[in-house]
Formats: structure tokens, C-alpha cells, sequence
């Protein structure tokens, strides 16, 4: 009994390892009026990801529809080196190695890492099947925020998601950004399933929302912003 105590003492003397030595991910996703579909999203990531992450879900029912104002506030506030905003209408896939893992791989490349999906919401050259292990590639197009891997040090160098855009469009405009620093990393081999705008058409429906026209104005506001 003695000697087990004094492996057990041992063992709570064991100093935790850092952000930094871990790698760390902090995967945030808003919440908002969707309860099944989050779920499922929500599981998803815990079921399927073995690399070390932290997860943050942020109820956004009470809150502002402006998806920029909110981003910014949770990446400044996060402490992980790594961070990933994913659409709570998105599902990560089931692989080996993991989904994350294989985003990880490619992050020191250009610090911005994104994967393909069939439905990824009006960036066509993200839509691809799954391809086999490794399959990175360089993408220095216009990307879709469904899911996208960045280091906190590039967000800094970038600036900040630009509020003027309210539900739509921010994404894109921040990819344009990013083009100067190399673009972004597409992983081929990673598929994440995506709705697309799930809780914002319920909100459409229900008429909290003009998703319609958002989608034109934050067109319009895209190509004064990027011209």
C-alpha cells in the first residue's frame, strides 16, 4: 500500500504541459436555435477528434446575428496558439489519422488550413469528394468559413473579421486578406459534411431575418471592400 501512495504522489507531481507543447486547438462554434442540428455537429467533433482540443459553444439566441462582432470577441479572449471556427451546421469526419490531426499537419505552411466539403457554401472550388491520405494543397482563392484552422498570429497580422458585414460575407473578405500571406491549405483528404445556413434559414422562416438580402448586400459590400 505504501509503495502505491508514493506512485500516486509521483504522479500528481507530474507538471502539465503547455498550449504550446500540446498544440492545442480551440474549436468555437455559435449556437443558435437549431438544438438538433448543433447536437449532432457538437458530437461529431467530440466522437471524431483525437488531437488535443478545447471546445467552446457560444449561445448566441440572445445575442447579435453580426457573426464578425462575435468571432472577434472569442478569438481575442481564447489562450490556445490555434484556433478554428466551425458552422454549427458542419460535421467532421471520422478518420484516421483524425480530421484535426491532418489540418494540423499543414499549419505552419501558411497558418490558414481548410478542409473540402460537397456543400460548402458558394466556394467551388472547395466542393470535392474525399480523397486519400495526405492530399494538401495550396488555395489562394476565395474560401467558405464553414470551417476553417488558423494560428492566432495570423489573425492578428490580418485584422480583425470586418463588422460592416452582419450575417454574410465577412468570411470572404478575410480569405481575400489572406491571399498576400499564401492563401490558405485545402485539405482534400478531410470532407466535412455542411447543411449550410440551417439555423439562419429557420430564422429566414420565421422572419427574425432577410438572409436574401444580406446575401446582396454583403455581395455589394465585398466588391467595395476588395476592389
Amino acid at each position: 500500500m505504501k509503495e502505491e501512495m508514493e506512485k500516486l504522489k509521483e504522479l500528481s507531481q507530474i507538471p502539465m504541459k503547455t498550449e504550446q507543447e500540446t498544440k492545442r486547438v480551440e474549436i468555437i462554434m455559435l449556437k443558435y436555435k437549431d438544438e438538433e442540428v448543433e447536437k449532432k455537429a457538437i458530437s461529431r467533433i467530440i466522437d471524431n477528434t483525437k488531437h488535443p482540443f478545447k471546445l467552446t459553444i457560444y449561445d448566441n439566441r440572445l445575442n447579435t446575428a453580426n457573426t464578425s462582432r462575435i468571432w472577434n470577441k472569442l478569438v481575442k479572449e481564447t489562450t490556445c496558439d490555434y484556433v478554428m471556427l466551425i458552422d454549427s451546421d458542419a460535421f467532421v469526419p471520422d478518420t484516421d489519422p483524425c480530421w484535426l490531426t491532418r489540418m494540423m499537419e499543414s499549419i505552419d505552411e501558411t497558418g490558414l488550413v481548410i478542409p473540402v466539403s460537397s456543400a460548402p457554401g458558394g466556394a467551388n472550388q472547395q466542393v470535392s469528394h474525399a480523397t486519400p491520405y495526405p492530399d494538401p494543397t495550396v488555395n489562394t482563392g476565395i474560401w467558405s468559413g464553414y470551417c476553417f484552422l488558423f494560428k492566432k498570429t495570423l489573425y492578428e497580422e490580418l485584422g480583425d473579421f470586418d463588422e460592416d458585414f452582419y450575417i454574410y460575407g465577412q468570411d470572404s473578405e478575410w480569405a481575400h486578406r489572406a491571399k498576400r500571406t499564401g492563401g490558405a491549405i485545402m485539405r482534400r483528404d478531410v470532407l466535412v459534411e455542411h447543411v449550410g445556413s440551417a439555423s439562419f434559414k429557420a430564422s429566414h422562416e420565421r422572419g427574425e431575418i432577410n438572409r436574401d438580402l444580406d446575401k446582396i448586400r454583403a455581395k455589394l459590400l465585398f466588391t467595395k471592400k476588395t476592389e
